[in-house]
């Protein structure tokens, strides 16, 4: 019996040693992904964009009263969230940013094209300027979110879209201000992309746009007319009815309520 014993493990001892060695031990857990190849399956935009964050200088004072606050240091009160070139990576931080609804007086959020500075002075700013809408509070963030999709989606025309810096939103203490900063003041442009804006999230004609340029020339300014272009021509260009499925728009959206109108 002992004998028999003996070839027996001689026998398992030999079909062990033929097992090649991947198999010599089942895998438990499955090798991790490649992040380079998982990062080819993401949805590519057009653009490479940045997240920035900004907080105003009073608001700064106030939380720190014995700090010197530079207000001439801009730049350095400019602070860059994240970067991305995928749409699921914009989701990804834009999830974690505060909703604009629910931010104090005093926070800026900024989205610009990389690599362009939320600065006048930036090479790709200081030659044009920026139009501003007001908006009331509790229509800021899906006002917000319907333009910044569109931006980075790239469905507005072409001519608008290569033209659009990037956009800025600011918490006032009884509104909140949306920004669209772009590369190029002139007459033509600024008719063009102020009709676009009107005409992606449904702005009523009563309500005015402030068309600023960021940095005046000493050549007269003239009233810009009111063109519209030939949308036919710009396929990718739709317009949206997306507010009317929200709740709280309906209707009411349309008849000037999400806007805060300026004084006269």
């Amino acid at each position: 019996m002992s004998q028999e014993n003996n070839i027996k493990e001689d026998e398992d001892k030999k079909n062990l040693e033929e097992i090649p060695k991947n198999e010599e031990k089942p895998k438990e857990t499955k090798d991790p992904p490649d992040i380079n190849n998982n990062n080819s399956s993401k949805t590519k935009l057009e653009n490479k964009f940045a997240f920035w964050f900004r907080i105003s200088e009073e608001v700064l004072k106030n939380q720190l009263p014995n700090k010197a606050i530079d207000t001439n240091e801009y730049e350095s009160q400019v602070k860059k969230i994240a970067e991305f070139d995928t749409i699921e990576d914009f989701w990804a931080i834009f999830q974690h940013l505060r909703k604009p609804d629910s931010c104090k007086q005093g926070i800026e959020f900024q989205l610009f094209k990389s690599p362009i500075k939320p600065m006048w002075e930036d090479e790709y700013n200081k030659n044009g300027g920026k139009i501003t809408l007001k908006l009331r509070k509790q229509y800021t963030t899906i006002i917000w979110e319907e333009m910044i999709l569109a931006i980075i989606g790239n469905i507005l025309p072409k001519k608008i879209n290569d033209e659009i810096n990037g956009v800025v939103f600011s918490s006032k203490k009884e509104f909140n201000t949306l920004q669209i900063w772009y590369k190029t003041y002139s007459i033509e442009i600024n008719a063009e992309l102020e009709q676009c804006i009107r005409d992606l999230i449904q702005i009523p004609d009563e309500v005015p746009l402030e068309v600023k340029q960021f940095f005046p020339s000493n050549k007269k300014e003239y009233n810009i007319p009111k063109r519209s272009y030939n949308k036919e021509e710009n396929t990718n260009y739709e317009k949206h009815e997306k507010h009317d499925k929200y709740s709280g728009y309906n209707n009411n959206y349309k008849r000037n309520k999400g806007y805060y109108p300026y004084k006269k």
